[in-house]
């Protein structure tokens, strides 16, 4: 993980651009589809990042994250990886698991006050993303907990 991200793309495409604007403070879905970008507190590290497929929306797990939005993905080839800026993530399954289409993911993360700005060697940072094929809806966040991420909202607001 490095520079604040995480991406989510076809490996087959150029990555997303860094968004301008992450207005729920976590994860940007790009204009364009087959890409977004998760977030990250620390600068440039190890994180640790589970996905969960699934067949539909899973019961919600309030107590175990501090921050839980939820948004719609295209994916026109059937291709949606988990990777850092350089690759720097092990190798997990793919989130258009189902084949090309529109698909909901639930992101949480906690830990991201520990280092905001800064490194890590070893996961200070979780991650789940769970991912199931629906029609696009509104981004619905669920929990808005830790600072880092109250601080990029703030700053989305003033800007």
């Amino acid at each position: 993980m490095s520079y604040h991200q995480i991406q989510l793309l076809d490996l087959d495409e150029l990555g997303p651009e860094f968004p301008p604007r992450f207005d729920n403070g976590l994860i940007a879905v790009d204009d364009e589809p087959d890409g977004a970008t998760i977030l990250t507190g620390i600068a440039l590290g190890v994180v640790e990042v589970e996905v969960q497929l699934a067949d539909g929306p899973p019961p919600l797990d309030l107590d175990n994250w501090e921050e839980i939005v939820e948004v719609s993905i295209e994916s026109t080839s059937g291709s949606l990886s988990v990777c850092g800026l350089d690759g720097d993530l092990p190798a997990l399954p793919n989130l258009a698991w189902q084949g090309a289409g529109f698909y909901r993911l639930r992101v949480h993360a906690r830990g991201r006050d520990t280092r905001p700005d800064g490194s890590a060697s070893t996961p200070i940072e979780h991650y789940l993303i769970t991912s199931w094929q629906a029609e696009p809806q509104p981004d619905m966040p669920f929990k808005y907990v830790d600072l880092y991420g109250a601080e990029v909202r703030r700053r989305r607001i003033v800007s």
